[in-house]
């Protein structure tokens, strides 16, 4: 009993002291100049000034509601310790922050960093009384006085799936380093908001955070369901607005699929050409998993040798076939053992069926009676298998499904189309970067969507508004800290070796969160679930 009472002791002076801390404020001096587009938005080449991180799981198994505590450990290792940004975390329970305030305590302790770094990475923590809520990003957009670089919060009115005040109140948390309120984004959807009568108006999840991203030269990325009377709020003029093709997407925003990641070549390039373009491509993901020899890694790696991991609900988080994509993975997996020497036995269609049925919310009892057995069954067999089976096996399953390869064969077009149409918007204004202009494709493959043969052009193209969704925790959706991409953790080492060795090419660090359960089952990702603020040197000083 006395053991314990020390402790909270010992927490509680901890906390007051954090309390009492100052915020260290980032020099704007050294940032790069403001847009002179007239667009508000900033891209990731600058630096972030805080980090709004949620606390809230997807899902609350052991591994994500590990997720906040490691997130808030990268930034602070990423930038080695030193010049900490802000870290804003908004949570219901401010006993939750006291508890993560003091684990990062206990880890910075272990390092043996001195107290007084210790104290002043501390005070770099926020808690803000915003309730907890999964996908931060989408609520607000982060935008910058181009008369003073400073961030400025405006609350998108909506979305209301957060507390109306929650601007107010999250701008009030960085206001010791000029992090102001602006005016909320207003509402431009249309009556039936599910598609689009003309390109004023939104529809579908076209108003979020997660689809609005910045661009070099000054331009706004935003998803074909976001309207321009929505988008010209913060835009500056038309001109700087480079309208993507997402609506394909069950969610459907820019983040999803592209990202701007600066680089550091070392070749004399203008500091302004110090960029790539992060590209969703179900091609490159397929000849990763092609190549014979790569091939035979395991398409899933549960790591099993973490000890941070529960290796058993990672097996049973991966196999949870009322999770659509989850399914079709068991039923590629399924497909492959039963061709091996005392396979499994193929899954009858009627289970099939009622599986769907589950799935969508329609299955009556007496069907779900009659098959879950052969549900089970399935589960089973894949849970025991997803290890065991190489992405080769994968491909070459992939490859005889024909709406999978359809489907994956339109995005990689319509995503080719998108990269081009970025490449000329951005040259236009950055010719000196012409022979600089640099991309990567980033492994990223495709289940649920569905594609349909234009009548005047008769070619295949994405059904919209769409239903599609990522197998595998996806790269674009990932978080620039300092010079380090952090990436959620794809589960397939083949796609995290490749992102591996693309960063150190472009002589920047790279790391991964675990986030299965934390988000990419609620269809989204470690970009979705966090926001970065940054700031730039107003033009002229």
């Amino acid at each position: 009993m006395k053991k314990i009472n020390l402790i909270g002791s010992a927490l509680l002076m901890t906390l007051t002291f954090h309390e009492a801390l100052a915020l260290e404020c980032p020099d704007k001096n050294s940032a790069p100049v403001c847009p002179t587009s007239g667009a508000t938005l900033l891209d990731e080449t600058y630096p972030t000034q805080a980090f709004v991180i949620s606390n809230q799981p997807y899902m609350p198994t052991k591994d994500a509601k590990k997720v906040t505590r490691n997130f808030v450990s990268k930034v602070i290792a990423n930038y080695d310790y030193e010049k900490v940004p802000q870290i804003i975390l908004p949570m219901t329970d401010k006993k939750d922050f006291d508890v993560l305030v003091a684990d990062i305590k206990n880890q910075l302790t272990q390092k043996k960093l001195p107290e007084e770094k210790i104290n002043a990475i501390i005070g770099q923590i926020t808690y803000t009384p915003i309730q907890s809520y999964t996908w931060q990003q989408d609520w607000f957009e982060s935008f910058v006085d181009l008369k003073t670089g400073s961030p400025s919060i405006r609350q998108i009115d909506s979305y209301n799936r957060v507390w109306p005040d929650s601007g107010e109140k999250l701008s009030k948390a960085g206001e010791q380093c000029a992090i102001s309120q602006g005016s909320n984004i207003k509402e431009a959807y249309s009556p039936n908001a599910s598609a689009r009568n003309t390109e004023d108006v939104s529809f579908g999840s076209g108003e979020m955070g997660g689809n609005i991203e910045g661009a070099p030269g000054g331009f706004c990325l935003v998803g074909d369901n976001q309207g321009s009377v929505f988008t010209n709020q913060f835009c500056g003029s038309p001109e700087n607005v480079i309208q993507l093709q997402t609506s394909w997407l069950a969610v459907g925003h820019v983040d999803e699929i592209f990202k701007i990641i600066p680089t550091q070549y070392n070749d004399g390039r203008p500091k302004e050409c110090e960029f790539s373009l992060m590209a969703a491509s179900p091609k490159k993901a397929m000849e990763l998993m092609s190549n014979p020899k790569q091939g035979q890694i395991p398409f899933m790696d549960l790591d099993v040798d973490n000890p941070e991991k529960d290796a058993a609900e990672s097996r049973n988080t991966r196999t949870n076939i009322r999770f659509g994509g989850n399914y079709v993975t068991c039923e590629y997996i399924n497909d492959i053992v039963k061709k091996r020497p005392g396979g499994i036995k193929t899954l009858p269609a009627g289970a099939r069926t009622v599986l769907l049925k589950l799935i969508f919310g329609n299955a009556q009892a007496q069907d779900v009676s009659n098959e879950e057995k052969m549900l089970v069954e399935l589960q089973n067999n894949c849970s025991s298998n997803i290890d065991q089976v190489s992405n080769y096996e994968i491909q070459e399953m992939m490859k005889l499904d024909k709406r999978f390869t359809t489907l994956n064969d339109a995005i990689d077009e319509s995503i080719e189309k998108d990269k081009a149409l970025i490449k000329s918007k951005i040259l236009s204004r950055l010719p000196q970067c012409a022979k600089y202009y640099d991309e990567l494709d980033v492994p990223n493959i495709f289940y649920g969507g569905y594609t349909m043969e234009n009548p005047e052009t008769k070619k295949v193209e994405l059904a919209k508004p769409g239903s599609t969704n990522s197998f595998l925790p996806n790269p674009t959706n990932s978080v620039l800290m300092n010079k380090t991409v952090v990436f959620p953790d794809t589960g397939n080492n083949l796609f995290n070796g490749y992102l591996k060795d693309e960063m150190k090419k472009r002589k920047i660090k790279s790391d991964f969160i675990s986030s299965w359960d934390y988000a990419h089952l609620g269809a989204g990702n470690i970009h979705c679930s966090s926001h970065s603020i940054p700031h730039c040197r107003p033009a002229g000083k």
